[in-house]
């Protein structure tokens, strides 16, 4: 079967990527989506002359996608290989019953794929002839998987490692965008903490809100200012009464000794009166 052109559907991107590159080197042509529904638009405009389709995917599986490819008459001649992890030969009647013409395995190598073509025996889509298509069978994948199993883990290894490159790039960016708003959080309450402390700030609002305080601490300076002043006035009062006890008791002193001094000058001026009385008593009866 000539096959020119393929279409890849996988949610994987690892898993579109590995298949397109296996692809192209058997100088196929590939477009790639990563839903069912993306496919079923795609076919809307194109046709592949392959679709290699995944199982399991968000939205609408691929047996589901498969299904609708095949009622569609636009599209039923389109060979769907589903393209899973998925074995058995369980697994593989049930593709079939879906209207699928064979599974490739994941991980896929070069030769599983080129199998999985040449078990075709019905032309591509855009092919002058149609015949009926059928599976290749499972067992002779399975084969050459186990065959080839060395060279498909080191395909898998690239692919989960770009993978893992993709995921690593998604994470930073989610972080980047978890940091920006936990940003965005902190400046919107740095505001509001701001407008609150100018706010608490404001002259009539500290008034207000230190009053009460402001009351009683004043109270409690002016309750330490009187009694300190009437400790300073008892201090005061007491020096005055010392020091006036102190000038009473040099009065008193200094008023008897001046009683004493007014005594002796009596008794003396006495005395002397008296003699000169005396004396004058003797002149007057001497003249008379």
């Amino acid at each position: 079967m000539s096959i020119k052109n393929a279409l890849v559907v996988d949610d994987s991107k690892s898993a579109r990527m590995m298949l397109q590159r296996l692809l192209s080197k058997m100088n196929v042509r590939v477009d790639t989506v990563d839903s069912a529904e993306a496919a079923l638009l795609f076919l809307e405009g194109a046709q592949p002359d392959i679709i290699f389709m995944d199982h399991m995917m968000p939205g609408m599986d691929g047996l589901e996608a498969t299904q609708i490819i095949r009622s569609n008459p636009k599209t039923s001649g389109i060979p769907t290989i589903m393209y899973t992890s998925k074995e058995g030969e369980d697994y593989f009647k049930m593709a079939l019953s879906h209207g699928a013409s064979g599974v490739l395995g994941k991980p896929a190598n070069q030769e599983a794929v080129m199998a999985v073509i040449k078990s075709l025996d019905a032309p591509a889509a855009n092919d002058d002839t149609k015949d009926s298509a059928h599976a290749i069978p499972l067992v002779e994948i399975d084969h050459l998987i186990q065959k080839h199993v060395k060279q498909a883990f080191a395909i898998a290894r690239s692919e989960i490692t770009a993978g893992i490159d993709t995921t690593a790039q998604q994470l930073q960016h989610h972080q980047r965008h978890q940091l920006e708003i936990i940003q965005q959080q902190l400046q919107a309450r740095t505001q509001e903490s701001k407008e609150e402390l100018e706010q608490a700030l404001d002259a009539n609002a500290l008034y207000k809100l230190t009053q009460p305080l402001n009351q009683r601490l004043a109270m409690a300076v002016a309750d330490k200012l009187i009694k300190k002043n009437a400790d300073d006035l008892v201090a005061v009062m007491h020096t005055n009464k010392v020091e006036l006890e102190a000038l009473v008791g040099r009065h008193n002193k200094e008023l008897r000794r001046v009683i004493r001094s007014a005594s002796i000058m009596a008794g003396t001026i006495g005395a002397l009166l008296g003699s000169a009385i005396g004396i004058l008593a003797a002149l007057l009866t001497k003249l008379i």
